[in-house]
């Protein structure tokens, strides 16, 4: 026999010998539901008994349910038993508590903000408080945010003493605080920017979204508003059909403003525009949105392009089509779970495609690329027309804007710049550079940082040589930016938040854009009146290769 098949032989031999499976055995058994999941209760028995280390069963089964939902689209995932608690405050929009947002900076537990009306701000609680002491135990140093969440919230009517460290004042402050249930709205700014333009800015779409923003828009038209910017950005989503009842906020009664569909033969289900429009149909509507826009916010932008109602400004949104329904589970945590995609008013799914990859899915959608405006993607694109004006749109990734906005990135050095670092110097020097204001209304028109004040930033800054290091060309390339920051940081702690956020929006670049396109929103409602009677096509078939629903 040649040596090589000797060899060979040999292989073959060594390996048959470590395997359980021999030449005649009977084959395998056929995998099915019931043996995996007895396989499953042993390997736990195995890790209980022969692992090195000790373990936490809980969380290895946690880890189990998150492993098994991996299999199925991105967005069906589980919530533990603590996440649920904290999603459903945030999606109620209230929780019980004292009311405040705060961060651990430096190992110390910082007030960022009081929320208005709070527990907390009625006891004097301000910006740039340092809490030292939590009924009388320390936190410096010690606490992570998830512990002290849970010693600050607690039911309506308990008491929690803080103990306080003021900057300006040598010793410590003694607050008493009753905890009460707190409203956190996700219609955080509602505001005329100029003498006929209104803004309004949605940051989830909660239990009490629409309410919120029926009331916002009623009083900006009552105040003269006669135009208007919906702000979306940053929005990941919420309620399905709170998206519905901000949507017909905007558009005709009656008008679909989506529809789902499940698996199921007949599963379809449609949501119209129950009731008239708060805006008039004559104001002009511009609609900011980017690509951490998702779901319910494109629910919304969806249905005003289609319909022709305003343009659509930004970046790409996300590109989430799926609907998630909740389901309770035994260990007190809950499934979100996929069970169907929702198209909008000229049938365009939006889900962009995914693998079974997460982190890729979720890093591609803020990659900069836009599969809708790349001439070799859009060849393989299911193609769309809008309802009344027959305009393209695409489907299958994200609600292309209809103006896309330039938004330039930052340099290094104003990425490596933190809100901490404003946060901290206009708590030490915001006083100092608003003295001369008395009022708010002429600090936002007048004020703008002078060199003075930029050259303190600068000291400020390297006097922190173990927290930022740059060069004087570096600052300089990030004056702009420390301009706008240092404005709506002093107004944050001389006025307050929402006098914070006037500025902040005020100064933002794409803001200021969404403002020069105002005659082409006009334009388009114009159109629109002028051809609301005809009908034409809403959806012409994808190229061979495209995937069309």
């Amino acid at each position: 026999m040649p040596v090589i098949y000797r060899i060979v032989s040999l292989l073959i031999l060594v390996w048959a010998a470590g395997c359980p499976i021999a030449v005649g055995a009977d084959p395998p058994a056929r995998v099915n539901t019931a043996m995996q999941a007895y396989t499953l209760d042993q390997l736990a028995d195995l890790v209980r008994r022969e692992y090195y280390e000790s373990t936490d069963p809980v969380e290895l089964y946690h880890g189990a349910i998150e492993g098994y939902l991996s299999r199925l689209d991105p967005h069906s995932t589980y919530i533990s038993p603590d996440e649920l608690r904290d999603a459903q405050d945030k999606m109620q929009g209230s929780f019980e508590g004292i009311g405040i947002y705060f961060e651990i900076i430096a190992g110390q537990l910082t007030v960022l903000s009081p929320i208005v009306g709070s527990p907390a701000y009625k006891a004097g609680l301000q910006a740039g408080d340092r809490i030292v002491k939590i009924d009388g135990v320390s936190v410096v140093g010690v606490w992570k945010t998830d512990e002290v969440k849970r010693r600050l919230k607690g039911p309506k009517g308990s008491r929690v003493t803080v103990l306080v460290q003021r900057s300006g004042l040598a010793d410590p402050l003694t607050i008493e605080i009753i905890r009460d249930k707190i409203e956190v709205p996700s219609v955080p700014y509602a505001f005329k920017l100029n003498s006929d333009v209104g803004y309004v800015k949605i940051d989830r779409f909660s239990s009490r979204t629409s309410r919120e923003l029926r009331v916002a828009l009623e009083g900006l038209v009552d105040a003269g508003a006669r135009k208007l910017v919906l702000d979306l950005r940053g929005n990941s989503g919420g309620y399905l059909e709170q998206a519905v009842a901000v949507a017909d906020q905007f558009l005709e009664k009656d008008r679909l403003l989506v529809y789902t569909e499940g698996r199921k033969r007949g599963s379809r289900e449609d949501h119209f525009a129950d009731r008239d429009p708060v805006v008039p149909l004559d104001l002009p509507l511009t609609v900011l949105v980017d690509n951490y826009s998702a779901s319910a916010s494109e629910i919304v932008a969806g249905a005003v392009q289609d319909y022709d109602r305003g343009l659509i400004v930004g970046r790409t949104t996300f590109g989430k089509g799926l609907v998630q329904k909740q389901y309770p589970l035994k260990n007190g945590g809950a499934v979100l779970l996929t069970v169907a995609r929702y198209f909008t008013p000229s049938e365009r799914p939006i889900q962009r495609p995914y693998s079974n990859d997460r982190r890729a899915y979720l890093q591609k959608a803020h990659d900069g690329y836009d599969s809708n405006a790349d001439p070799d993607s859009v060849l393989s694109q299911p193609v769309y027309f809008t309802q009344i004006l027959n305009r393209k749109v695409y489907g299958s990734g994200g609600i292309t804007p209809d103006v896309e906005l330039e938004s330039p990135r930052p340099g290094d050095f104003e990425r490596r710049l933190s809100p901490r670092h404003f946060f901290e110097f206009a708590n030490q020097h915001g006083s100092e550079f608003t003295a001369s204001y008395t009022d708010f209304d002429a600090y936002l028109r007048q004020y703008t940082p002078d060199s003075h004040a930029i050259a303190e930033f600068k000291k400020f800054l390297e006097a922190r040589e173990t927290d930022l290091t740059f060069t004087d060309a570096e600052f300089e390339s990030g004056v702009d930016l420390i301009k706008r920051q240092m404005k709506r940081y002093f107004a944050k702690f001389r006025w307050g938040d929402r006098e914070a956020g006037r500025v902040a929006v005020s100064q933002d670049p794409e803001v200021v854009q969404t403002l020069a396109l105002f005659d082409r929103a006009k334009k388009l409602l114009a159109d629109r009146a002028y051809y609301s009677t005809r009908r034409g096509r809403t959806h012409v078939p994808a190229m061979r290769g495209a995937e069309v629903r």
